[in-house]
């Protein structure tokens, strides 16, 4: 079945609200205190001070090969939302340097004690937008189509493969900017996964969903066509009415419960709904089993 327009449309009011947050973050704190905190937009922090290219300009040059390369490799798996995030932040960052030319005279850098602000401020921002975007179904693009072509070539985790390239880049920085440099990147990655978190609740944990509803076929078909994952159902009997009836079980990365819980809602709203954290999840779809 096809989401309401009303719902998809604020689908995408909350991902440019959070993709402004994250430009924010990059432009405002990130780039002027000379952090290149992992990802695209770290390389873009790199060679706009070595070559004065425009940061928003490479995170876009480099971001489409790598989304087209994902799509080659992955098919539809990577839906309008990731190709709207991953050229929407890179106009946004740049936008916001043209909105505000002098970004980088609002923080007096050469003061010691004021680049701690860099990775601070630039962390928290950016790790509040993208768990909007992420929240909300959407993406960035860049490190994360990177870090699942690199788990499927290598089998590394996802999570793992994601963090070697944020500290290839890290590591370049640090080359160009000096070690202390290197070192406020990865404070800046640190805080901004955190912040992430916080939003999005586990951005790198998959959810494991029970569902009890009395429109168990509408939501079975749901979770098997709409977000093309699988799961169990389930014969459950009800304490007080001793009622049996038909639980689903399934298992979703964590960007994509709020696509189902939209659905769910849509289709059942007195539907019950238990949705928790799952650390681990081995099997087809999420980490392979090596022998």
């Amino acid at each position: 079945m096809k989401r309401k327009l009303k719902g998809i449309i604020l689908d995408y009011i909350f991902i440019n609200i959070g993709l402004i947050i994250t430009a924010i973050g990059i432009r405002v704190f990130l780039v002027p205190g000379k952090v290149a905190a992992g990802g695209i937009s770290g390389i873009g922090t790199i060679l706009h001070y070595t070559m004065d290219a425009p940061v928003g300009l490479v995170m876009l040059i480099l971001n489409i090969p790598i989304f087209l390369f994902g799509l080659k490799i992955f098919g539809k798996i990577y839906g309008f939302k990731t190709f709207y995030g991953t050229i929407v932040l890179s106009i946004y960052v740049d936008l916001v340097n043209f909105l505000f030319p002098n970004l980088d005279l609002i923080i007096d850098y050469s003061k010691g004690g004021n680049i701690f602000l860099a990775p601070l401020f630039g962390g928290i921002i950016t790790g509040v937008g993208m768990g909007i975007v992420m929240k909300f179904g959407g993406s960035t693009g860049g490190t994360d189509i990177l870090g699942q072509i690199l788990n499927k070539f290598t089998h590394i985790p996802i999570g793992y493969a994601i963090m070697i390239i944020d500290l290839f880049v890290i590591a370049s920085a640090s080359i160009v900017f000096g070690l202390e440099s290197g070192l406020y990147a990865f404070l800046a990655v640190y805080i901004a996964g955190i912040f992430i978190n916080k939003v999005l609740y586990g951005v790198n944990y998959t959810r494991l969903v029970y569902i009890i509803s009395e429109e168990y076929e509408k939501i079975r078909e749901v979770i098997l066509v709409d977000l093309n994952r699988g799961g169990t159902g389930i014969t459950a009997t009800g304490l007080y009415t001793n009622e049996s009836k038909k639980m689903i079980m399934t298992v979703l990365p964590s960007k994509e419960i709020h696509n189902l819980t939209a659905f769910i809602k849509e289709i059942d709203k007195n539907a019950f709904v238990i949705i928790t954290e799952a650390h681990e999840v081995i099997g087809e779809g999420f980490t392979p089993i090596h022998k």
